[in-house]
């Protein structure tokens, strides 16, 4: 006997559509409705096949999906809700009312007005297409409906008018010719053009109200007692960090910190990093440093002098940097992309000058974005204990950013980007020198006790103005550098090069200083009683500003971060001595200042093994840094940079994506890969650690 005949695959899939309307007539309950619409959008998902087009009913006609090689119809849906989060459907009153007003439709505008509201309320992370003509759809049956339909035309039409509204983002933060950095860091938040400008005052990240502790140390005991590095000892750096890195840390900070000694509250740099070391803090410091043709810069030229009496590898650092702008802008007039940098009758520029500034610009910019490409992908990996051959990257910039309110860097940033106590045993024994030479010449030039440290104001007077930094230069070359007056003539000195008749040094004196700090061990940074004797003035200079601006105690520090406070002495350092002096200084864990805190706190285990506080808060201000950057978030593209400099800010592909060992390898042509002062392969893989040492 035989059975009844078998229903049509189709004919199944339209009574299964049908019995999920039937149950949403009689389930009018939000919950069961939630449920119901679930059922819809889960039958929609079974779909495999684009659904049957409609002809037109009436005056009303679903227009039929336009060919696309992309998914339409139904085969879109089913993307779009692998692509969204199901249970983010709101079911509210009028969405409800909403839903029974669809049920009552024709079964055809049923079925689109639902995929219609699956498209709007879903597809926020999957791109739509257009040549569904989901919108032509939704107007044809919308336009037809009477006052009854109310809820279900807001609900359709609500979401769609919020994703037009959407789709252009506010406040704008990008306008048309800002594409490049201004000499003093203004402009780089257009919506507030002052944020973060050299000259700006520092801002307070913390804002304490814990009761002032009336009876502080006196600053040179804080660093007599808990600071000071005692004679004789160092503690070698447990993770074989070398100094190279922090030859790097200190071009960062310089670029971020320079305070006006005549107002501790000001901040003679810019809040960015933008080099602002190697091009000046404003027009006129910038245009001292340039050739003003061809967007070049003066050869292995920086403008700011106080890194001059920095370790030499510092300023070698500025010199990489210097050379790979010029490297850059070279090469940018070579290719000459779509002849933009081309001037006369009917070019983009009109005159040569408008080609030097163009070509300034546009190589800065390529330039600051393989600063960028070093501090993520060497510096910030080797903070947190990642090695540089890892595939890992912990990288601000990885998703996209909208910043609007730029950056401006804190009081309390300040003390937490001190590393004194991390530099290496032969630079420490330097430093000490310089000091002592200084001291000497400030003081016989001033007749009073008064140290350069405490003069960083009048080291960097500006491009036409001469300094008390120039005034011990003299004394600086006659003992470290031996330069000659006409080398003088070229730039600024470096401790142990000499430069040419064209201005720049030898490769090999560069790439000796820098050597130099790649073979140095850090020493250990933690635990307090680290820091050079020598930097004793510097040192109490930054206890003296922290407590001029208020700045917030350890503690405090601590709970902003949300992190636990340190309530015993014990739990500051491991060193008993650093304990004891502790409870001497400050009698009890929440009168301790923030300077100290940071410097005497146990370290990390990993990385650079910072101290606990100044680890978590350094990674707070790197990302806030990055993110906070319009230039580094909205202006490192293609059409910017141009096609090449783009590709060539984002590294070596065959080294992990690191431009830095391209830099060190191609930009000293006269020290071939086989000399002693080139770097090998296998150095310039781990350029921030010291060579043959093993982590203990």
């Amino acid at each position: 006997m035989l059975g009844p005949s078998p229903v049509p695959k189709q004919q199944q899939e339209s009574n299964q559509f049908k019995n999920c309307l039937n149950i949403i007539k009689h389930d009018m309950e939000e919950e069961d409705l939630l449920k119901s619409f679930k059922a819809i959008t889960s039958q929609l998902q079974q779909k495999k096949q684009q659904p049957v087009i409609v002809k037109s009913n009436g005056s009303r006609s679903v227009v039929a999906p336009t060919p696309s090689s992309a998914p339409t119809g139904s085969k879109w849906t089913l993307n779009a809700l692998s692509e969204n989060i199901k249970a983010a459907l709101n079911i509210n009153p009028i969405n409800s009312g909403a839903i029974k007003d669809i049920i009552s439709l024709p079964f055809e505008d049923q079925f689109s007005l639902l995929g219609a509201i699956t498209e709007r309320l879903l597809s926020k992370n999957a791109p739509t297409n257009d040549r569904n003509n989901t919108f032509e759809t939704v107007m044809n049956i919308l336009g037809n409906l009477g006052p009854e339909y109310s809820d279900l035309v807001y609900v359709v039409t609500q979401p769609l008018i919020a994703s037009f509204y959407d789709d252009i983002h506010k406040p704008y933060i990008n306008y048309v010719g800002n594409q490049f950095r201004t000499a003093d860091g203004s402009y780089n938040s257009v919506v507030f053009p002052g944020i973060g400008k050299a000259g700006s005052n520092y801002t307070r990240t913390v804002t304490s109200i814990s009761k002032n502790n009336t009876n502080l140390p006196s600053p040179k005991d804080v660093f007599d007692k808990l600071l000071k590095r005692p004679d004789g000892v160092f503690e070698e750096h447990k993770g074989g960090i070398n100094m190279m890195l922090l030859y790097l840390a200190i071009i960062i900070t310089h670029d971020l910190f320079y305070t006006d000694s005549s107002d501790p509250m000001r901040n003679l740099t810019t809040s960015y990093l933008d080099l602002s070391s190697l091009y000046g803090f404003n027009r006129a410091d910038q245009e001292s440093v340039r050739q003003m043709e061809y967007g070049l810069l003066k050869p292995d030229q920086w403008f700011d002098k106080r890194l001059v009496i920095q370790p030499a590898g510092v300023a070698g650092l500025l010199v990489v940097f210097s050379r790979n702008h010029n490297f850059i802008a070279k090469k940018l007039l070579e290719l000459n992309e779509n002849e933009r940098f081309s001037y006369g009758p009917g070019k983009r520029l009109r005159t040569k000058e408008e080609q030097d500034e163009r070509l300034f610009q546009t190589a800065r910019l390529v330039n600051n974005g393989c600063y960028a490409n070093v501090i993520i992908h060497d510096y910030i990996r080797t903070i947190i204990g990642t090695s540089a051959d890892s595939d890992f990257i912990f990288d601000p910039l990885a998703t996209p950013s909208d910043p609007i309110y730029g950056n401006a860097v804190s009081i309390e940033f300040n003390a937490i980007y001190r590393w004194h106590a991390a530099i290496g045993k032969e630079d420490s024994e330097w430093l000490t020198e310089v000091m002592n030479l200084l001291t000497a010449k400030m003081q016989e030039s001033r007749k009073e006790e008064r140290h350069p440290g405490l003069d960083r104001s009048l080291i960097n007077k500006g491009a036409q103005n001469v300094g008390i930094f120039d005034q011990l230069l003299e004394g600086f070359n006659e003992y470290f550098v031996k330069a000659s007056p006409e080398e003088l003539a070229r730039g600024l000195p470096i401790a142990g090069a000499h430069r040419g008749e064209n201005g720049s040094f030898p490769d090999v004196d560069i790439l000796r200083a820098l050597k130099k700090g790649f073979k140095q061990s850090a020493s250990e940074i933690g635990n307090g009683l680290n820091t050079p004797a020598a930097l004793e003035h510097v040192e109490i200079a930054g206890i003296n500003q922290a407590r001029i601006l208020d700045t917030c105690y350890f503690n405090d520090f601590r709970k902003f971060l949300k992190l636990t406070t340190l309530d015993t002495f014990e739990d500051f350092s491991e060193k008993k001595q650093v304990q004891d002096a502790l409870k001497e200084l400050y009698g009890h864990p929440n009168n301790v200042e923030l300077y100290a805190g940071l410097m005497v706190e146990r370290n990390k285990q990993t990385g650079l093994r910072l101290p606990y506080t100044m680890g978590r808060a350094i990674l707070s201000d790197a990302i806030n840094l990055l993110r906070n950057d319009r230039i580094l978030t909205k202006e490192l593209t293609p059409a910017n940079l141009t096609n090449w400099g783009y590709q060539y800010t984002l590294g070596d592909p065959n080294s992990n994506n690191r431009i830095f060992p391209l830099l060190l390898s191609n930009l000293f042509p006269e020290v071939g890969p086989d000399s002693a002062d080139a770097f090998t392969a296998d150095e310039l893989k781990t350029l921030f650690n010291t060579p043959n040492k093993t982590t203990k």
